[in-house]
């Protein structure tokens, strides 16, 4: 029993919940007296050491099952083998900046902290939108928007950026306009090319107008807007509404903003839903709270997992994000086909076989769940194509965005 406390003081058991659990239960203290008292019964005789060889393979699977000291982790690892077939080792980084296969070279455009929008202009100009956090600032994280123009050949011919030192000075790409529903303004930029700030008519700014009034205004926008952005506005910008809503309209070649008063204390129309796409991304979309690819892309294939090594509870020093549980860490080996050619690439992911969410598929099967390195999560490969545009757009992660074209 000394040495059975002395061992609190030699072992570092602050981050093993199992391990403490076990010990400080009440079955610990009965097993013990258990212990010592066949101990003291067959101590010497010829039985002893099958008694104690008992008890330690009795130890050693209650260590084994809960993971404590991850005796079971260093043990898969110990006798799994992560040789890779030979059929993958000519495979290539998918994160390389650039990769060529064929008649045809893999570039990465952009890569972000944060996930990268995308749209497609009624004059098949790519609008990508990135955001980054500025360096050397004495505001508080300031962020860097910046906007890329492509033409249908993948080439940049513009770009545009501003500084948001606050959330009111948001401009929001909704259908090819940049508009600010805070300070009612828009740019035509993604359109023409123009960053020159035009102001958007304002109505019911003092929220004032009757219930009457309102309604016939929701019902001329509702029958004739191209465009609606509807924003609704929470807090007490007004003395006597509690929250209301913006809606941001385009009708008869003009941007207008309604204050919509939606407040508890009157009985005025429901909010109505905007008429556009607010979602900016030519991959995926958003569902239920959480954003899924729109369909896995018919040429692109995985074929291969390759299990290095078993880890436990990942924490990612740059992110900050923690990940408990086990997983493999690993390579995910794929192709990808553009008309006769085949980029062969690999991918570094994490594998959670418990746990499916991605849509990954080897041999008909469901590997699992993957994860980058910043433990986000992985759900397939995004492609996207257009007989309009003479190359196409590629993306592993939302905040990498890649062009292939053909040499």
């Amino acid at each position: 029993m000394t040495a059975y406390l002395i061992s609190f003081f030699i072992f570092d058991l602050s981050n093993n919940e199992q391990l403490n659990y076990i010990i400080f239960s009440p079955l610990a203290l009965v097993s013990s007296w258990i212990f010592f008292y066949f101990f003291l019964q067959l101590k010497g005789t010829k039985s002893l050491k099958y008694y104690l060889l008992a008890w330690m393979l009795i130890a050693f699977a209650i260590i084994y099952t809960n993971g404590i000291f991850d005796l079971d982790i260093r043990l898969q690892n110990f006798f799994h083998s992560s040789k890779l077939p030979k059929e993958y080792r000519q495979y290539v980084d998918i994160n390389k900046p650039k990769n060529r296969f064929g008649k045809h070279e893999i570039i990465l455009f952009k890569a972000s902290d944060r996930p990268i929008d995308q749209f497609l202009t009624k004059n098949n100009e790519l609008i990508i939108h990135s955001l980054t956090t500025a360096t050397h600032s004495n505001t508080p994280s300031p962020i860097i928007h910046t906007f890329y123009k492509l033409d249908k050949n993948g080439n940049q011919i513009d770009q545009y950026s501003y500084r948001q030192n606050k959330d009111d000075e948001t401009e929001i790409l909704f259908e090819g306009y940049l508009i600010n529903v805070t300070k009612h303004y828009f740019r035509n930029w993604p359109l023409d090319g123009d960053t020159t700030k035009k102001t958007i008519e304002l109505y019911n700014a003092n929220l004032s107008w009757s219930e009457d009034q309102q309604r016939q205004a929701l019902n001329d926008i509702e029958n004739k807007a191209v465009y609606l952005l509807s924003e609704k506005i929470y807090g007490f910008d007004h003395h006597d509404s509690k929250s209301y809503s913006k809606k941001t309209y385009l009708m008869n070649g003009k941007w207008h903003t309604l204050c919509e008063n939606i407040s508890d204390d009157n009985e005025f129309a429901p909010q109505t839903e905007s008429k556009g796409r607010t979602m900016n991304d030519l991959f995926g979309h958003w569902e239920k709270n959480e954003w899924l690819t729109n369909t896995a892309p018919a040429n692109v294939q995985s074929l291969y997992y390759q299990k290095i090594k078993r880890i436990r509870n990942r924490h990612d020093t740059k992110s900050g994000k923690y990940a408990p549980g086990d997983v493999w860490q690993g390579c995910l080996f794929s192709q990808l086909i553009i008309e006769n050619d085949t980029l062969k690439f690999k991918d570094s992911l994490y594998l959670d076989e418990q746990w499916h969410w991605s849509q990954i598929e080897i041999n008909n099967r469901n590997i699992g769940g993957l994860t980058f390195e910043d433990t986000e999560q992985f759900h397939t490969y995004g492609y996207y194509s257009n007989p309009a545009l003479t190359y196409q757009l590629f993306t592993n992660q939302r905040n990498r965005l890649y062009l292939i074209k053909r040499l």
